[in-house]
């Protein structure tokens, strides 16, 4: 009799457990699928920019303000928020061969590069030659160069990031570096190649490679970019509180945002092997162009307007041109 009972009541307690779990908690799909929603990273540029200079960096191998080298060594850190290599106070290092890895994903803000591979901060001065940089993590910077002075100089480099938000270089508040054959990829969501926000920045014989982002994004601050037989078909993003001075040389070619608005924001100075991509109306404070027949503008029917006031345009002489694809050269009116 007792048996009998007990298979009866059985199947109502245990429907009753199942009602209440499915009523009071939550199940692990669903808890997984909110802990991903919960470590989404940042858009880089919607956060506000953290002065770099006033963040506290930690790093596996650190140099402040001393002189240093390595050859053929290897550097891993696994931790967030933590770099793997940096370089500040003046510090000097100068790495030949170097292995230098990036994993654990940032905790919080991304823009002081607390969580890049490699950061030089506060003068810092670094040189990598036939170097690899590799990361994998959401916000991990594969180089973060902030502040004047503060220089970053690559030869025969790889820099390769797979996460989110990882953009393969920053240079922010004044940076300056100089990149010759090296190569810079990225894989992630939100992650450009290459990220500007105050700095300046000359590549050349340099290959750049964006799956989840587009090449090149300026958010702020006044930059320069020399590129010297370098190509950036497109770019999508130019701040509205930014400036550039963009030199193209040696068959480089450069296409996208360039200020569609006045007053112009943007300078450009063109070799005759060079070639500028219109994408949209554009407006320029000055152009420079050594080839005089402007053949080397791909208008796809959009104009191109100069500052006939700017002593650089004086060659100029206030004419207006027309360009391949059907657009203008004309002045400000």
């Amino acid at each position: 009799m007792k048996r009998s009972i007990l298979k009866r009541i059985l199947p109502v307690m245990m429907a009753l457990l199942l009602f209440l779990a499915a009523g009071c908690g939550k199940s692990p799909i669903k808890e997984a699928a909110e802990e991903v929603a919960a470590q989404e990273p940042v858009v880089i540029g919607t956060e506000p920019q953290t002065d770099a200079s006033t963040v506290d960096h930690s790093s596996l191998y650190a140099v402040d303000g001393t002189t240093e080298s390595s050859d053929n060594e290897s550097y891993a850190s696994d931790t967030a928020n933590v770099n793997t290599v940096l370089v500040q106070n003046a510090g000097v290092l100068a790495m030949t061969s170097a292995d230098i890895n990036k994993t654990g994903d940032s905790a919080g803000d991304l823009s002081g590069g607390q969580n890049a591979a490699v950061a030089v901060l506060t003068r810092g001065q670094m040189t990598l030659n036939g170097s690899n940089i590799t990361t994998n993590a959401i916000g991990a910077f594969g180089m973060f160069a902030a502040g004047n002075d503060s220089t970053l100089i690559l030869s025969g480099t790889s820099v390769y990031t797979s996460g989110d938000s990882s953009p393969a270089l920053a240079l922010r508040d004044g940076a300056i570096a100089i990149l010759t054959g090296s190569s810079l990829s990225t894989e992630g969501m939100d992650s450009p190649a290459l990220l500007l926000s105050g700095g300046s920045l000359t590549l050349s014989a340099v290959t750049l490679s964006a799956k989840g982002g587009e090449l090149l994004r300026i958010l702020a601050g006044e930059n320069e970019l020399t590129l010297d037989n370098v190509l950036i078909p497109s770019t999508s993003i130019f701040g509205e509180e930014a400036t550039l001075i963009l030199r193209l040389t040696n068959g480089s070619s450069f296409g996208g945002a360039l200020g569609s608005t006045l007053p112009a924001r943007a300078s450009v100075y063109l070799d005759a092997s060079s070639k500028l991509i219109l994408t949209a109306e554009t407006y320029l404070s000055a152009f420079v162009n050594a080839d005089l027949t402007h053949a080397n503008i791909e208008s796809n029917g959009f104009n191109l307007y100069y500052d006939s006031e700017a002593a650089d345009n004086a060659y100029l002489e206030s004419q207006s041109f027309m360009l391949p694809g059907g657009g203008f050269l004309a002045p400000i009116i």
